[in-house]
């Protein structure tokens, strides 16, 4: 990858291009790639950040120290704002008026190198209902399968190191073999095993082609974003990227913040202004300009060029281009809480606790990668529909909110986790015991958030206003889905591991408000925002682009990020985002009957 830095700019020169992608994350990687692999097109990405490899160490690359440099807190205790923005909530009413620190990747590769790593895909009711939303049947799930399929290669676990109790079940027939890596760790808790088995207790589906196929209700083993010959994180950079800077002649910008976007008077995107070290430069773009700095910077971007909200715009004298109301607005994203217990076994907890035994697990990857070290922690991942679950007693108002989601689509997602979350995703424990948690995620979330801009200067952080947890179907589930939780404790798999009571929130804390308000204290985020772009029809007035990504009301630019998603797929958004990038690259191409429509063969 280092041997490529030729086609890495530090120029602050005027420059021309035929296509300029904003944002080299994990939609503008994948996207900024298939346009410069085809040939016929000069391609500039422009990206704030550099390589995390350099600004965060091994910190990015190897899984498990993922956790250590996450930073929830407001105070931005552990986080590097050299690959992060740095960016903090407004006070959370959801959240018991809590401020948090909400983590985005400011690199090469984007949040694709700050995730946890989980690669998973929607469900097949999940890409009919996009497609009957946005008024374009290629959005369904045959439609977009090519483009998951082209977008990773999948590698399945290295026989012999992991335990035979930790066996994944997958579908390899999904994968066609793309620059994304697929994989397991060389590593299982011995708190996974438990939590499956738990499920399974409880009448819950094995799903035994695992979460890539079209099919979620169930559990199973989660792949990770994962070299499986390193055990090394696989990002945007390492995959797409890396393969661009080999093989095409892209050009790719680091340290170079886009200021805003340059308009013709005939409403034609005719390039960026950008900032690097100080110094401010154009560069144009004869055919687009393309979007792909994620679901804050994208919409925020839009509006201190002048396509947003007019009133919004006119508070800061920002001369109006569009006035599109729904920039910045209708965000959804997945709440985070959950369950923690003192623990008989080995967890991360114990490697956080004690020094020399993280000592061991640092010789043991470094030896021959294996342990604790290559896992970000995403291991059995169990998806739920609550809604429709007669043990759980929701209210029928709660399940006439939900009428919209198709029966595949659950309501509940659930993430072994072998740490403390506590009050706090990131506090610490309140002794050297071993924790191990089960959180819980609304993935059919009805709370909408916003986001708006403080001042036209993209130097200065977004106003961000998740609004968790604040609609009262999300909270209904909520606390169902603890008690869910403490059911699967409390199944024979899982009791035989517990040392003592529950150690958060307690076992005094029983009643619906009592659990209503732990919910509210644990409450932070999966970092899946999205929809503040949303794709819809000409006659949606909250839409901002449409089935293309072709934003409304101008020409010649594009928003392809998770900003641009009709709504929040449920689970991990990672894979159906570089899906995006892949789809619309091909539109742009091909007019979406490229390779997407071929039988899936490698693309390059």
């Amino acid at each position: 990858m280092f041997l490529q830095l030729s086609a890495v700019l530090l120029s602050t020169a005027n420059a021309t291009f035929d296509y300029v992608v904003v944002g080299a994350g994990t939609a503008g990687s994948a996207l900024a790639t298939r346009l410069a692999q085809d040939g016929r097109y000069s391609v500039a990405v422009l990206e704030a950040g550099s390589f995390y490899e350099l600004d965060n160490s091994n910190r990015s690359v190897v899984p498990g120290y993922d956790f250590y440099s996450s930073g929830f807190t407001p105070d931005l205790q552990g986080v590097n704002p050299l690959i992060d923005w740095e960016f903090v909530t407004t006070p959370q009413k959801g959240a018991a008026g809590k401020r948090k620190h909400y983590p985005r990747g400011k690199c090469l590769g984007g949040s694709s190198a700050r995730n946890y790593m989980v690669y998973q895909r929607p469900s097949i009711g999940t890409m009919q209902r996009w497609a009957d939303e946005v008024g374009d049947q290629s959005w369904t799930w045959n439609g977009t399968l090519p483009y998951y399929a082209r977008s990773a290669t999948f590698t399945p676990p290295k026989p012999g190191v992991r335990p035979d109790n930790a066996t994944p079940g997958y579908d390899t027939s999904v994968f066609a073999g793309g620059p994304v890596q697929a994989s397991y760790p060389n590593y299982a808790s011995p708190f996974g095993p438990h939590v499956f088995k738990g499920w399974s207790e409880l009448g819950e589906t094995v799903r035994e082609r695992g979460m890539e196929s079209g099919d979620l209700l169930g559990h199973q083993w989660v792949p990770q974003s994962l070299e499986p010959r390193t055990q090394e994180r696989s990002s945007g950079e390492t995959s797409y990227l890396a393969l661009a800077l080999r093989t095409t002649k892209l050009s790719v910008y680091t340290h170079a913040l886009v200021k805003r976007v340059l308009f013709h008077q005939d409403k034609t995107a005719t390039g960026v202004e950008v900032e690097t070290a100080g110094q401010r430069y154009t560069v144009s773009a004869s055919k687009e300009v393309i979007l792909s700095a994620g679901a804050f910077q994208s919409p925020q971007l839009l509006m201190v060029s002048g396509v947003g909200p007019a009133e919004t715009l006119q508070k800061y004298d920002i001369p109006v281009v569009v006035d599109r109301p729904g920039v910045g607005q209708d965000m959804q994203d997945n709440p985070l809480f959950g369950i923690t217990y003192a623990v008989n076994i080995e967890t991360g907890s114990t490697y956080m606790n004690d020094p020399s035994r993280l000592a061991q697990a640092v010789e043991q990857y470094n030896a021959n990668r294996t342990g604790y070290l290559t896992t970000a922690g995403a291991e059995v991942l169990s998806f739920q529909k609550l809604a429709t679950d007669p043990t759980t007693n929701i209210s029928a108002q709660a399940r006439r909110a939900l009428d919209w989601v198709p029966d595949d689509w659950p309501d509940m997602q659930y993430w072994s986790f072998t740490q403390w979350i506590g009050p706090q995703l990131g506090s610490l424990p309140p002794d050297a015991r071993n924790y191990a948690s089960m959180s819980a995620s609304n993935v059919a979330p009805l709370s909408r958030g916003s986001l708006t801009i403080q001042s036209p200067d993209m130097a200065d952080a977004p106003v961000i206003d998740p609004n968790w947890m604040t609609d009262p179907t999300d909270q209904e589930l909520a606390v169902a889905a603890m008690r869910r939780l403490r059911a699967l404790w409390n199944t024979p798999s899982l009791q035989g591991l517990v040392d003592g009571e529950e150690a958060f929130p307690g076992p005094n804390v029983t009643t619906y408000a009592d659990l209503l308000a732990t919910v509210h204290e644990q409450t932070s985020t999966f970092g899946h925002a999205s929809r503040t772009c949303k794709m819809g029809s000409a006659n949606d007035s909250m839409a901002v682009v449409d089935s293309k990504a072709r934003v409304f009301g101008v020409k010649g630019l594009r928003v392809v990020d998770i900003s641009a998603f009709p709504f929040l797929p449920p689970g991990q958004p990672q894979a159906t985002v570089y899906m995006f990038g892949e789809k619309i690259a091909d539109e742009i191409l091909h007019g979406g009957e490229g390779h997407g429509t071929r039988p899936y063969g490698k693309p390059w």
